[in-house]
């Protein structure tokens, strides 16, 4: 015998961690992340992982043999996921990481074009094209999926925190 929930006209249904669609995303995304992350530091799925190096413009090291990765953007990629991990309790907290993180990848993106593999000082992310059009990409669609889950797009749905 199967049960079904019945609510009274205009209550809410409650959700709790990553029921919502922006824990969901959030959850999605933080996953996404930390297994990426953890992938960089795995022979085989990134080449030449011999010649990583911690930071800095010149680490030979490629996940999937086409984005260049070295210990530190991989460890910040790991740590942005385990923070994720935190963000699909409530759905404002779910939102503001997604819009963080679109933020992170934007600001990434901007960091790559004006400094990229060049021998500047204060270069200390290695990237290559792939990793500019990637940062992009996930700037944007972080960002959608932010502003499709967020608050405001769910105005007046049976959803509450």
């Amino acid at each position: 015998m199967s049960t079904v929930t019945k609510y009274a006209p205009g209550s809410k249904v409650r959700y709790g961690y990553a029921k919502g669609p922006a824990q969901i995303a959030a959850l999605v995304v933080a996953i996404l992340l930390l297994v990426t992350g953890i992938l960089g530091f795995i022979p085989g799925v990134t080449t030449d992982l011999g010649d990583i190096t911690f930071a800095g413009p010149y680490s030979g090291a490629h996940l999937l043999g086409v984005f260049q990765t070295s210990v530190l953007r991989n460890s910040v990629w790991i740590l942005m996921g385990l923070i994720g991990l935190g963000a699909p309790v409530k759905r404002l907290g779910a939102t503001l990481y997604m819009s963080g993180m679109a933020g992170f990848f934007f600001t990434l993106f901007l960091y790559d074009l004006l400094f990229g593999n060049s021998d500047f000082g204060g270069n200390i992310f290695s990237s290559n094209v792939p990793d500019f059009a990637l940062d992009f990409c996930y700037g944007l669609a972080f960002a959608i999926t932010a502003l499709s889950t967020s608050q405001i797009a769910l105005m007046g749905s049976d959803y509450e925190e």
